[in-house]
């Protein structure tokens, strides 16, 4: 009896191996492609000038060779696609500059971009190594934004990519000047810093990027101010904590550790209750003068702040996740509301929430530029209600949809090509059935995208939809996706 239970189990076992060794070998699909057609004509469009806020009159506007060719009134159609724009509205593709890529991710995650009219973002984190089973690297970025140019693959363009992050508590600056090296051989873009990057380390990380020709981005690493990171020449700024925490009249204190032992609700209602207006009004001026980028990122604010909330955990967008990255999300909001206990802890962080919102509105209208980015699993749907978040901020939707695109553009160094809707200009354009200079909602009507003058009209768009969904419900993904994490050296800190 023992001897067929063992047998019994055993055939088991080695069926369900050669299930497992079958889905990590089978092929991965590819997302859908846009119109391999060249040549369109958009038909009576109103177009947005986002660097005006302004809304044009009817116009017909012609695509051909990936860039605008043509812009007026009753142009020639023939030999163009036409697209009917009338009554529709175009903006410029829209640019997410904090987003984190998988190798996974081209199924999983880049197709949600281009199917929410994002058509270019700046990645925040590379491989430690050139390679890695879970993480994309840059020569994989690379890639995938060569195959987005010539229409093979429906991902947006990486404009920018940041070196894995330097935070090691322990990491001499020698070691950094050894690792920004290496990063910037790879072809990695800028130095990316973090919260518990020592003095030290952190001036000789500003040290490198100068020398090296990166730009150094990220974080505000706690043993540093805003005002000497400013001084140090740090490019951009991310998460709504930036300001929170440096306009806090304690913040020498926090900084220096004197407040580790204060518990988290009680730290985030001092940081609202004692705000240093001054301290910031000095800090804005200080990042104006001195070029600095704020991206914000309120959704990952706001999902603190509503971690508690059953509608925001069972959002319907989600089903767009694999288990994997589902049992993520959800571990960080149980993580929050253990670390935020109580209704205490849930009105702390809403409080903490909608100060953050009160900072950006307060840093823009004081010149500080800001930008759209998402820093989340579904950053393609979640990038409109960022955009709805900054208007919350006192920001009005003009403001909002140039942040989004062509002071984007003027981020990267590529806003001669890029960012607005001009002749010469590539064609990244997202038509729209609604005005968001009206309502910055309306930037969710897409009709149509075009992506390096390629067409997705709405059932390409749909199929993009339906085709990550699939991946997301496929168990040869989740295999895949933790055959990866398993092998992947950055799995402990994640």
């Amino acid at each position: 009896m023992l001897k067929a239970i063992g047998k019994a189990f055993g055939g088991f076992l080695c069926v369900l191996l050669l299930l497992i060794l079958f889905a990590l070998v089978w092929p991965t699909k590819s997302a859908p492609l846009p119109d391999r057609r060249d040549g369109y004509i958009i038909e009576g469009v109103r177009i947005i000038d986002v660097a005006a806020g302004a809304l044009g009159p009817p116009m017909d506007v012609v695509v051909r060779e990936g860039v605008i060719a043509a812009i007026g009134e009753r142009l020639t159609t023939t030999g163009l696609v036409r697209v009917d724009g009338r009554g529709r509205y175009l903006t410029p593709g829209f640019w997410d500059m904090h987003v984190h890529s998988f190798q996974m991710s081209p199924q999983m995650h880049l197709p949600l971009f281009v199917a929410n009219g994002v058509t270019n973002v700046r990645d925040m984190m590379d491989c430690p190594q050139p390679r890695d089973s879970l993480i994309a690297c840059a020569a994989d970025k690379r890639r995938w934004s060569a195959d987005t140019e010539r229409g093979l693959m429906a991902a947006p363009r990486f404009v920018e990519v940041a070196s894995y992050y330097l935070e090691d508590p322990a990491l001499t600056p020698d070691e950094v000047s050894t690792r920004a090296r290496d990063y910037r051989g790879r072809g990695i873009d800028a130095l990316k810093v973090y919260n518990r990057l020592p003095r030290a380390a952190y001036f000789r990380a500003a040290t490198e990027a100068r020398s090296l020709n990166m730009r150094l981005v990220g974080h505000l690493p706690k043993a540093v101010s805003l005002d000497e990171a400013n001084a140090a020449g740090q490019s951009s700024f991310e998460h709504a904590h930036v300001f929170a925490r440096h306009c806090f009249r304690r913040a020498a204190d926090w900084r220096g550790g004197k407040l580790d032992r204060v518990p988290p609700t009680r730290l985030a209602e001092a940081i609202v209750a004692e705000h240093d207006r001054s301290a910031c009004q000095a800090s804005f001026a200080a990042m104006r003068r001195a070029g600095s980028w704020y991206v914000p990122t309120h959704v990952t604010r706001e999902e603190d702040a509503r971690a508690g909330d059953p509608s925001f955990v069972k959002d319907p967008r989600l089903d767009y996740l694999d288990p994997l990255s589902r049992w993520a999300f959800r571990d960080d909001l149980t993580g929050t509301l253990a670390q935020y206990p109580g209704q205490r802890g849930q009105r702390a962080l809403l409080g903490y929430f909608a100060h953050g919102l009160r900072l950006t509105g307060e840093a823009y209208r004081a010149g500080v530029p800001v930008l759209v980015g998402t820093d989340t699993a579904i950053g393609g749907f979640r990038y409109h209600d960022e955009m709805g978040h900054m208007v919350s901020a006192g920001l009005n939707p003009a403001a909002v949809l140039r942040a989004a695109t062509i002071e984007a553009a003027r981020y990267a160094r590529l806003d001669r090509t890029s960012g607005s809707i001009a002749i010469g200009k590539r064609a990244d354009l997202v038509l729209l059935d609604a005005n968001p200079l009206v309502d910055i909602a309306n930037t969710r009507r897409i009709r149509a995208v075009f992506l390096n003058g390629r067409l997705y009209d709405r059932q390409g768009l749909d199929e993009l939809l339906k085709f990550t969904r699939a991946q997301a419900a496929a168990p040869h993904i989740w295999l895949k996706l933790l055959w990866g994490f398993a092998r992947s050296s950055v799995t402990s800190d994640l």
